[in-house]
């Protein structure tokens, strides 16, 4: 797996070395730049989905649910639902999240409260 995403990255570096060197902006404009602005909003995302959860089995218990921005991130949110039930589409995950809210274990009411909890523990 890591010889392949260095493949990956080695491959995705070529060509957009040559596209460069060959006068095309593309690769910065539809890659380059979106990345460098798209990633922090992105970490901060992903950060509340398993940040300070136990490093264990249950899927109740190591991922996060919070409840803001879920038209945003097309349900994710309910990052712990969709965890204990993959195949249940996206419109569907507030639904299952009312089924069964008693058995996950962390449920913030946004990612505020999570990054603020979060930021807690690392001090």
């Amino acid at each position: 797996m890591v010889v392949q995403a260095w493949s990956y990255l080695a491959v995705y570096a070529a060509v957009a070395a040559w596209e460069v060197a060959a006068g095309d902006a593309a690769p910065l404009v539809y890659w380059i730049v979106p990345m460098l602005l798209g990633q922090p909003a992105l970490r901060a995302f992903l950060l509340a989905e398993h940040t300070g959860c136990p490093l264990v089995a249950d899927m109740a218990a190591n991922t996060l649910t919070t409840a803001a921005v879920r038209l945003l991130g097309w349900n994710m949110p309910f990052h712990t639902e969709h965890d204990l039930y993959p195949a249940v589409p996206f419109h569907a995950l507030p639904r299952l999240h009312s089924a069964i809210r008693d058995r996950l274990k962390v449920v913030w009411p946004g990612y505020r409260a999570a990054h603020r909890e979060i930021g807690e523990t690392l001090t």
